[in-house]
């Protein structure tokens, strides 16, 4: 049996993941069930409430069946606590709860992995969805406007590549107050894990707790439950309340396909390849654009002020450079909004040498006149005047903005390595 919940936090109050571990508790005493997933999809949707992360469930069955009477009891288990751990009271917050049996899922793979991949491209509609799990035969709960059932029927569908986020959670009597984290034990644990864990740091600033008052202490993102598990010993803190590991779609770059230039529309994310056909600017905001094409037309490229050093990167681009960029595409104006940057190769830049033969400089006379040694009256011709290639002070390969200025679904470059397809390895 499947379980997908979604939509039940706000920016001041709980997480669901927090439901999602208050279950795994809960249904364990009684059910055998696999890790749970905790799955990112579009960031482009506006209506999310912080991550657009929805969590799922599987409760495995014991010779394919669970009788009834658990099915109730796992049902009104799982109703029960999303309607008391949601904020009801934020406009913004509308939960969602789908339940799939496994003949089910097992009869409608293939529809459900088209869904997967739209939930991660397209912004999609309660309608549409409501409509996908009538046709696969599954029961679901909407509160208000149902968006939570887009995300509950997402984290269901999901597919790999995958990662793990061990998340730990406070006291309910301290939500809302300042979080107590070592910050040098951060910093030892993110040595003593690379890179086997990943977005733990800003520079030496440690980026593991949120920022809003939900029961989250701190997340450690990586590709070993192992690894997780050593990482959370490292780390001095508060008493831990409650943890939990999820397999997660973070840092797998899963929003992301590649995609011609005339075939890119607004609110979906992509890879696209091309040159450098005009070179950065800077605009009002700290943010530097610069444009791209391919055989099929032209867009705009932008990096954020967020993005910080980053920005030099872009910066340091020219005219035919050949370039990979990878983010996501904004309506207005219609633009990437970069997550990250491959540079394929880099134009060759050349200037003119000045040096005359009997050491003096050549100064240029205009068009016509050429260019005239200041020492030695020499000529040359404008046309003549030798030249030298410039070194460039940017090299071929990734590049890829901040941590914190990252999206939970973009592929860190450290990750470029491993198969995350096939994660368990790891342990």
């Amino acid at each position: 049996m499947y379980i997908g919940i979604d939509d039940t936090d706000s920016l001041e109050n709980y997480c669901t993941t927090y439901i999602g571990t208050i279950l795994m508790e809960e249904l364990q005493k009684n059910y055998v069930l696999d890790i749970p997933k905790l799955i990112r999809m579009n960031p482009m949707v506006k209506y999310k409430t912080r991550g657009n992360g929805g969590i799922s469930l599987h409760i495995v069955e014991k010779n394919n069946e669970l009788s009834d009477s658990d099915i109730n009891i796992i049902k009104k288990t799982v109703v029960k606590t999303v309607e008391k751990f949601s904020d009801f009271k934020c406009d913004n917050t509308n939960p969602g709860i789908v339940f799939l049996s496994e003949e089910s899922y097992s009869k409608n793979e293939k529809k459900l992995e088209n869904y997967y991949k739209s939930v991660l491209y397209d912004i999609l509609s309660v309608d549409y969805t409501e409509k996908l799990l009538n046709e696969i035969n599954a029961e679901f709960i909407k509160y208000k406007n149902g968006y939570g059932i887009i995300g509950a029927l997402g984290a269901i569908s999901s597919k790999p590549p995958f990662t793990y986020e061990l998340l730990t959670y406070r006291e309910e009597s301290v939500w809302g107050t300042k979080r107590e984290i070592d910050d040098f034990s951060v910093v030892n644990m993110n040595e003593k894990t690379f890179p086997y864990t990943f977005n733990n740091l800003d520079g030496k600033k440690p980026i593991i707790t949120p920022h809003t008052p939900c029961p989250v202490l701190y997340g450690i993102r990586g590709i070993s439950k192992t690894v997780l598990n050593n990482a959370k010993n490292i780390i001095k803190s508060e008493r831990i309340l409650k943890s939990q590991i999820f397999v997660t779609n973070q840092g797998t770059d899963a929003h992301l396909r590649f995609m011609k230039i005339k075939d890119m529309y607004p609110d979906t994310g992509v890879i696209s390849y091309g040159q450098v056909v005009q070179k950065p600017i800077e605009i009002t905001g700290g943010h530097v654009l610069f444009k791209i094409k391919d055989d099929t037309g032209e867009i705009n490229c932008i990096s954020y002020e967020p993005t910080k050093e980053f920005r030099n990167i872009i910066r340091k681009l020219d005219i035919g450079d050949l370039v990979g960029v990878y983010g996501t595409v904004r309506k207005n104006p219609f633009e990437i909004n970069i997550e990250k940057l491959k540079i394929v190769s880099l134009k060759k830049q050349y200037d003119k040498n000045k040096k005359c033969e009997c050491g003096g400089t050549l100064k240029s006379k205009g068009l016509k006149s050429g260019y005239k040694c200041n020492l030695c009256s020499r000529k040359i011709d404008y046309d003549k005047i030798s030249t030298f290639e410039i070194k460039r002070d940017i090299f071929e390969g990734f590049y890829e903005v901040i941590p914190s200025a990252r999206r939970h679904l973009s592929k860190p470059v450290q990750l470029y390595d491993f198969d995350l397809q096939v994660i368990d390895k790891y342990d």
